[in-house]
């Protein structure tokens, strides 16, 4: 059966066969087309995985925040051959929070079977390391630049946290990490519990979970330019 196979990227690491089953491998060495969030990054996935293989013999579609739903119209067309396709995120899980969502729908209007693959989510992976709620949370992802829409948010994220119970998971643009700590520090109560998880997967993880009186008296490295989420629970 033809099959879109969703094949986790690295986050951020250059060892992939640490990271990615021998299934997903295989997946990802035998489909010639590849949907991707950008080719720099899915190109870089294939050439670490596999050192003797030219990546630019793969057929790729760009499908991220700049596609259109003209753009769509195209892909429809590889959904009408007999070839398996593969889609690969810039870094973690494609089509959880990420743009490779539009491929799956696509895949299973037209009849294909969808096969997710086993490999890194920075999202889960900071859930676990928490200690804090993971049978309820929410993911904010990037909070807006805007000052009223941004405190419409953390509003939100605060009921959420004291109605539900609900783990509250975003993430800033890396150059915004250390002022989006500071936030955090600031519009919390005392008791509250906030976790940073910081460099996912790679040599330099850290990732630390306390309640936010006990974080001002910690200390923090610089968070800026480095890939972090910020989760707040209990």
């Amino acid at each position: 059966m033809r099959t879109l196979h969703l094949i986790p990227n690295t986050l951020n690491s250059r060892t992939p066969l640490e990271h990615l089953p021998v299934s997903a491998l295989n997946a990802l060495k035998s489909c010639n087309r590849i949907i991707v969030e950008s080719d720099r990054f899915a190109r870089r996935l294939i050439k670490d995985s596999f050192p003797n293989l030219n990546p630019e013999k793969k057929e790729s579609f760009l499908l991220n925040e700049h596609t259109t739903p003209e753009d769509l119209v195209d892909l429809l067309q590889w959904f009408k051959n007999d070839e398996d396709i593969a889609v690969i995120s810039d870094a973690g899980a494609p089509a959880v929070a990420d743009p490779g969502a539009a491929a799956v729908r696509i895949a299973h209007n037209a009849g294909w079977r969808v096969q997710p693959h086993i490999g890194p989510c920075s999202i889960l992976l900071a859930l676990m390391a928490s200690g804090m709620n993971g049978q309820q949370f929410s993911f904010k992802g990037y909070l807006p630049r805007d000052r009223k829409i941004r405190e419409r948010i953390w509003k939100e994220m605060k009921e959420g946290l004291s109605r539900r119970k609900e783990t509250q998971v975003f993430m800033e643009p890396p150059y915004r990490n250390d002022r989006a700590f500071k936030e955090c520090l600031n519009n919390l109560p005392a008791d509250q519990q906030l976790c940073v998880a910081v460099d996912i997967t790679l040599e330099t993880e850290w990732i630390r979970s306390f309640a936010i009186s006990d974080w001002k008296h910690q200390s923090v490295p610089d968070l800026d330019k480095r890939p972090c989420l910020f989760l707040i629970g209990h």
